[in-house]
């Protein structure tokens, strides 16, 4: 059965429509504690829970995690990435221009930000999705959420829907983003525990608030890249650097 292009992936992996979204009251709650002389604000998310706590280099209410951190260049672009583990098209986008993005992230040329969704898990019926970016993010406390991120997509079965094993996740994907020693057995513990769940939530509610409806999407300083700039990026291997000074219009 052939397979669909580029426009057609994208209306492929699009979340479920839900019921319209009606905004009724937003209630913001202020506690002042003070602690040894400091005062801290502490307020309610807009989610209407507390900010789950989120892995090392995350940004807080789910809005992703910082590759690469301290490497970016003062004023350079955002990137902010929206993928899920068991998209075929996000993996597509990985193998074209995977290596592109990831090299100018090293080079601080820009701030690289990774939003890991998880609708596919409803999609498809399965858990793989929530738990494969909880391991992802449990990386992230290893320092290799990137050499992690790398390996998942590397590991991605190839029918949609067959998910990740507990095996590949705490054992095969760890062993190829290098976590060994007693990094690895924190690591297992933290997937065991599904210490970032919460976090995975937040994430994908993050990231439906900021309009994201489907995977992949690359959006450059907030603004989400064309399809017609998303279908390059995943048929043209290396051609980042391009689309990212056409949307910066340069």
């Amino acid at each position: 059965m052939p397979r669909p292009d580029a426009s057609e992936k994208l209306a492929a992996t699009k979340p479920k429509d839900g019921p319209p979204r009606a905004l009724i009251a937003t209630v913001i709650a202020v506690v002042v504690v003070i602690v040894a002389g400091a005062t801290f604000l502490i307020s309610a998310n807009p989610f209407g829970k507390l900010d789950a706590s989120g892995p090392q280099t995350s940004q807080s209410e789910g809005n992703g995690v910082v590759m690469y951190p301290g490497k970016a260049k003062p004023g350079v672009p955002v990137v902010d990435i929206y993928e899920d583990f068991q998209c075929p098209i996000c993996n597509e986008l990985e193998k074209a221009n995977g290596a592109s993005i990831h090299e100018l992230a090293q080079r601080g040329d820009i701030k690289l930000v990774s939003h890991m969704m998880s609708f596919l898990d409803d999609n498809l019926g399965n858990d793989s999705s929530k738990r494969s970016a909880n391991a992802a993010f449990c990386a992230a406390d290893a320092g290799k959420f990137a050499e992690y991120h790398k390996a998942v997509f590397a590991g991605q079965p190839a029918k949609e829907g067959q998910g990740y094993t507990d095996d590949q996740l705490k054992k095969t994907f760890a062993a190829d983003a290098g976590i060994t020693g007693q990094q690895l057995t924190t690591f297992t513990q933290c997937v065991d525990k599904g210490t970032y769940d919460d976090y995975v939530k937040d994430t994908e509610k993050r990231s439906n608030d900021d309009g994201v409806n489907g995977t992949p999407t690359v959006k450059i300083d907030g603004t989400a890249l064309s399809e017609e700039q998303m279908a390059q990026l995943m048929q043209q291997k290396g051609s980042f650097p391009a689309v990212l000074k056409a949307a910066q219009g340069q």
